[in-house]
């Protein structure tokens, strides 16, 4: 087995990312990955295999943790020095794709992907003792979000398994963009995660343990399933304005490439980070069907949330965003999974 054929292109100029497309089989997928420095970025590229006769398939984006991770781990052969961070989110990608193509576990699914990242993770040699001790410090650490779906008559079947604060969402036309994760931080209103980036309580890594949550759902079809690591939706002024440059770009384009294309060039112009997103978009006849059932999903979104200049002053900023935020807030979360007290 391997992964579905797809389409890539490099986009031009330098900066403005790689993307891949597919389109076969109820299934239309994009993917998008940009580096913020070229040539230095910790994400993986954003995965996507699909099984045709299974009706089954995985999405997943990989954020290499770049702080914690900033140690060399390994040189490649033309003498390119490689971070922990920027290994690690490639291994794991390796891991979930090797998981998922050999037919997975069917019970306890998240503790048997732990299980085999950890064996992977084991693998890798461990570096040399240093002088400086870090509680930060982590061995090959990176995040995860991977939703794993099967299509079953009028709905999917869907397992979202993830690590840390990268995201999985469902897209649809009466919820809009509805969180299925919720990132492993002690914060959890994800307005104050966007202003304050708080530090995260789990992370994959080879040198400490750590847990794979899962979120088992039903769908109903036509729906969109997407990954994205914070580079897409950390760097915008409230959680609804993700969905505004998921669906503005989607109604500006004539197919999934330029879907693609639009994406990765509008997440270049406001993001501070490497940013990744892989999407697959689950029972449409075609690109047109999918654009035209969010055409009024998209105007609302227009009207009430365009990016424009926010008030000059803090105070009246921050109570935009707050008012903003309390509109958004209840469609988005309702799909969440339960917020769990931190140990």
């Amino acid at each position: 087995m391997t992964e579905a054929r797809i389409d890539g292109v490099a986009l031009d100029p330098p900066g403005a990312g790689t993307i891949w497309h597919y389109n076969d089989e109820d299934v239309l997928a994009v993917g998008v990955w940009t580096e913020r420095c070229d040539g230095r970025g910790e994400d993986a590229e954003p995965m996507f295999a699909h099984r045709v006769s299974a009706a089954e398939g995985i999405v997943g984006v990989f954020d290499g943790l770049g702080g914690s991770g900033a140690g060399a781990a390994c040189e490649l052969r033309d003498g390119t020095r490689r971070s922990g961070a920027w290994v690690a989110a490639r291994l794991v990608r390796y891991g979930v794709l090797s998981w998922f193509l050999r037919g997975k576990a069917r019970t306890d699914p998240a503790e048997s992907l732990r299980a085999h990242l950890m064996e992977l993770l084991a693998d890798m040699p461990a570096p040399a003792p240093s002088k400086i001790i870090s509680r930060m410090r982590r061995w090959l650490p990176t995040t995860m979000a991977a939703a794993h779906y099967r299509l079953s008559g009028e709905q999917a079947e869907c397992q979202v398994f993830w690590v840390g604060d990268s995201r999985a969402y469902s897209l649809s036309r009466s919820g809009g963009l509805q969180a299925l994760t919720r990132d492993h931080t002690n914060e959890t209103d994800c307005l104050e995660q966007l202003l304050q980036d708080p530090p995260m309580t789990n992370v994959i890594c080879a040198d400490q343990e750590f847990t794979i949550d899962v979120h088992v759902l039903l769908l109903p079809l036509p729906c969109v399933l997407l990954c994205a690591t914070d580079g897409f939706f950390g760097y915008v002024d409230t959680p609804a304005h993700f969905e505004w440059h998921l669906l503005s770009t989607l109604q500006a384009s004539a197919d999934e490439r330029e879907w693609a294309e639009r994406l990765a060039r509008q997440v270049s112009g406001y993001t501070g980070d490497d940013a990744s997103l892989s999407l697959a978009a689950l029972g449409y006849a075609g690109f047109g069907e999918l654009r035209s059932h969010f055409a009024r999903r998209s105007q609302e979104i227009e009207a009430h949330y365009r990016p424009s200049h926010p008030p000059a002053e803090d105070t009246a900023v921050r109570q935009w965003r707050t008012r903003t935020w309390d509109e958004y807030r209840p469609s988005y979360e309702r799909l969440m999974p339960p917020a769990v007290e931190p140990v």
